[in-house]
C-alpha cells in the first residue's frame, strides 16, 4: 500500500515535471514507469525504464525494474541479464538477488541457494528467499537444512506454512491472541 502511494506521487511529480518542460531525469522516467507498470501497462513502463537506462546506465532500480517486466513477459534471459546488472551496480540490492535467484534456480540451483544466502545475509527477515532456499536444500538431500529454513520462513510469514510439504518437524506459530 505505501509503494502504491509513493509510487503515484513520484509518477504525480514526473508529471507535473514533464508538463514544465523540465528535460525528464532517469528518476523521473523510473517514476514514471513505476507508475505504468502499477496501472498494468507493461509496454510504456518498458519504454520509460530504458530511457532511465539509457540517461543513468548505473540505475540499479531502473535495471531492476526493467527486469520485473521482462518477468511479466516471460522473457526470463532478458530479466535475468537486468537482474544482473542491478547486482553489478548495487551488489546488496536485496530484491534484484532474490529475482535473479528464481530466475537461475532451475538452470543453475547452486548460483541461486548463493543468491539466497546473500539475499538473507543482507536481510535476515525476507522469508521467501528462506523458504526458496529450503527448497534448494532439499532438492540437495539436505532434509533437516529445509526443514530448518522453512520454519525460519514460516516465523516470519506464518502465510507460507501452505508452500511447505507437510512435515511433522516444520511447525508453524500458534497464531497470536
Amino acid at each position: 500500500m505505501k509503494t502504491t502511494r509513493v509510487a503515484l506521487g513520484l509518477g504525480l511529480l514526473a508529471t507535473v515535471l514533464a508538463a514544465c518542460g523540465t528535460p525528464p531525469t532517469a528518476t523521473t522516467l523510473v517514476a514514471l514507469g513505476l507508475e505504468a507498470q502499477l496501472a498494468g501497462d507493461l509496454t510504456t513502463a518498458q519504454d520509460n525504464y530504458q530511457q532511465a537506462i539509457k540517461l543513468d546506465a548505473n540505475s540499479a532500480v531502473a535495471h531492476y525494474d526493467l527486469g520485473t517486466v521482462y518477468d511479466r513477459h516471460g522473457k526470463t534471459s532478458l530479466a535475468v541479464g537486468e537482474y544482473t546488472a542491478a547486482v553489478v551496480i548495487d551488489p546488496t540490492f536485496t530484491d534484484a538477488l532474490f529475482n535473479l535467484a528464481v530466475d537461475t534456480a532451475p538452470t543453475n540451483p547452486s548460483s541461486a541457494k548463493e543468491l539466497y544466502l546473500k539475499v538473507v545475509s543482507e536481510q535476515s527477515g525476507f522469508a521467501a528467499a528462506w523458504l526458496n532456499l529450503g527448497f534448494i536444500l532439499q532438492t540437495e538431500g539436505n532434509a533437516s537444512g529445509a526443514r530448518a529454513d522453512w520454519s525460519k520462513a514460516v516465523v516470519i510469514d506464518p502465510s507460507l506454512a501452505s508452500r511447505i510439504p507437510h512435515s511433522p518437524a516444520v511447525s508453524t506459530p500458534a497464531p497470536k491472541a
